[in-house]
């Protein structure tokens, strides 16, 4: 998970603006930068409070360190401690029912999983937030991903496909999912100075968690992601990438079709120079796998660990 560090200090946000997104009241921003500098903001020309998504970062680990129960000179003098001695804290989420930290106890996934996947079925939001916060406080991002959501997902979907539940069930979980990831992606800083990735679904996929998943590890890896969600238009994607000039494409896709439009697509992209790599993966390769070897690229694999691991390889990260 990203460290506080990894945040931009650029100043950019006004008060009001980082109230919104740390939930806190500005009174109470002003009151902890004038009792204990736990920020410094800086000025405007105009003379008002500039604020970096550091700044921002900052309040809110030591908001939930307050909500935890300790005084925020307790938490304001373990912040200053890590500092000193180059120990960021890892960030807290813009979530505020999760937050990022070192696992502090033993979780049992499995009934973690069930509990969770019983929750998404009633369409109990409240209980499906708990636990979710519950895991990612417990887990890394990658067992979060794969030991829990995707095997509740896979058992939703396979409730569905045996009639047990209804569509609407099956989108409320998805969705549900979705929109808590979606929220730790957009959480996470940017690494603007990094090898850039543009990540998304081949065209008619409409199948996102997967991909969306592997955008957010990238991301929280140290790499520049640019997600572009699903059902691209392969044409207008490769003038973009064109424009872009990333690193690497990555595509993903479940249905066969949707797998084979990238096959003429691999080949247009690899006239592009300078060159951009094209990573390609989804359940489509699994289910056909004479397909990995008609697109002109590099078959990430058949899970999110391994992808970035092939990722890893290809494209290293200075300092990591």
């Amino acid at each position: 998970m990203a460290s506080i560090l990894d945040y931009s200090d650029e100043p950019r946000f006004n008060i009001n603006s980082v109230a919104k997104l740390t939930s806190m009241q500005p009174v109470t921003i002003r009151a902890w930068e004038r009792r204990y500098q736990l920020v410094v903001p800086k000025r405007a020309a105009n003379g008002y409070r500039l604020y970096s998504e550091r700044d921002i970062a900052i309040l809110r680990w030591a908001k939930r360190g307050v909500e935890q129960g300790y005084p925020i000179s307790t938490v304001n003098s373990q912040l200053k401690d890590a500092i000193k001695k180059n120990a960021w804290p890892e960030a807290v989420l813009n979530d505020k029912s999760t937050v990022a930290v070192h696992p502090a106890r033993t979780i049992n996934r499995s009934e973690l999983v069930q509990n969770f996947t019983k929750a998404l079925i009633r369409h109990d939001e409240r209980m499906s937030s708990d636990l979710f916060a519950d895991a990612l406080g417990s887990l890394k991002l990658a067992d979060l991903f794969e030991s829990i959501l995707i095997p509740a997902l896979v058992d939703i979907g396979d409730r569905w496909e045996r009639g047990e539940i209804g569509v609407a069930t099956e989108h409320f979980a998805s969705q549900f999912i979705q929109t808590k990831i979606m929220a730790i992606y957009q959480s996470l800083p940017l690494h603007p100075s990094c090898p850039k990735l543009i990540i998304g679904c081949a065209p008619d996929e409409l199948h996102e968690i997967g991909p969306m998943m592997l955008a957010i590890l990238l991301r929280d890896a140290g790499y520049k992601v640019e997600y572009l969600g699903p059902d691209l238009p392969l044409d207008d994607l490769l003038i973009y990438v064109r424009e872009e000039m990333p690193k690497m494409l990555i595509l993903s896709a479940t249905m066969k079709a949707s797998a084979e439009d990238m096959i003429r697509f691999s080949e247009k992209l690899s006239g592009l120079k300078p060159s951009v790599a094209f990573g390609f993966g989804g359940a489509a390769f699994i289910l056909f796998p004479d397909l990995q070897l008609k697109i002109d690229g590099h078959y990430l694999g058949p899970s999110i660990s391994e992808s970035i691991k092939k990722i890893n390889n290809l494209f290293p990260l200075k300092n990591k």
